[in-house]
């Protein structure tokens, strides 16, 4: 990612697109993230004229995925060296393993991990992996995992974090 001088013609593009997401309801946070971001780079730029020009509903999806991966990019990049007291990484786990229990329980409710894999392209030594270890998966392997149990009708109760 190269910081550049980015434009007032540019920034004041960024700042529509921002609305424009706003009105659509996408969540805030995201739109003050990608508008910062679009201040600094011209990627970021790119990417919210990308999704400002495109009309098609599933290809401005795609485009917020992009948006959302490079967020976290240069999010995990920022806070690699964020300090977790050692005390605390078990609770961490904890929790990291209920929600891949809760999750695993849907999984199986939809036919476990084989037709997950179908469902989501994941390959499912990845899927098993991903279920059998302490590790949090990538946002995206979360969106493929959620679109898929959407896909199947399978709710989510307040219980489930």
């Amino acid at each position: 990612m190269k910081i550049t001088n980015i434009s007032i013609d540019s920034k004041m593009e960024s700042i529509e697109t921002a609305c424009k997401m706003n009105h659509a309801g996408l969540p805030r946070k995201l739109i003050v993230c990608a508008l910062q971001m679009a201040f600094e780079t011209e990627d970021f730029h790119f990417l919210l004229n990308k999704w400002s020009l495109e009309k098609d509903a599933e290809e401005r999806e795609k485009t917020i995925l992009e948006i959302q991966i490079r967020i976290e990019q240069i999010t995990h990049i920022k806070n690699q060296f964020m300090y977790v007291r050692f005390d605390d990484l078990i609770e961490i786990s904890k929790d990291v393993r209920k929600f891949k229990d809760n999750l695993r329980v849907l999984v199986d409710d939809i036919g476990g991990i084989k037709r997950l894999s179908v469902l989501t392209g994941i390959p499912q030594p990845s899927l098993s992996r991903f279920f059998n270890s302490a590790t949090m998966p990538r946002r995206t392997t979360l969106y493929k995992i959620a679109k898929a149990l959407k896909q199947t009708h399978v709710k989510m109760g307040p219980d489930f974090y």
